[in-house]
């Protein structure tokens, strides 16, 4: 359940409003046309960070932004982070800034 909270792009799940009421999070049984589920998958990689080309310029140019306290790009650090600790653990870290 917890992995859904790490989304593809780098984004944490667990911070937006509508996981759980209107998202299930980053399932790509849900989001089967979404532009990075559908990269990764077809990669065979966990996410974009793990990607030889990352971070690409779709990935730079997307802006989430579902909370205003996220800075433009802050996906992309999230993505350097978790792929230098695991994903594991950046959860553990993103749920303690976000949930906490």
């Amino acid at each position: 359940m917890e992995s859904i909270k790490a989304a593809f792009c780098g984004d944490y799940c667990g911070k937006c409003p509508n996981y759980l009421l209107k998202c299930a999070g980053c399932d790509p049984k849900q989001h089967p046309t979404c532009y990075f589920v559908t990269c990764c998958t077809l990669k065979g990689i966990e996410h974009c960070g793990m990607c030889p080309s990352f971070p690409c310029m779709r990935l730079v140019d997307w802006i989430p932004d579902d909370r205003p306290e996220c800075p433009r790009a802050y996906h992309v650090e999230n993505l350097r982070r978790r792929k230098e600790v695991g994903t594991r653990a950046w959860l553990k870290e993103q749920a303690a800034q976000w949930d906490g």
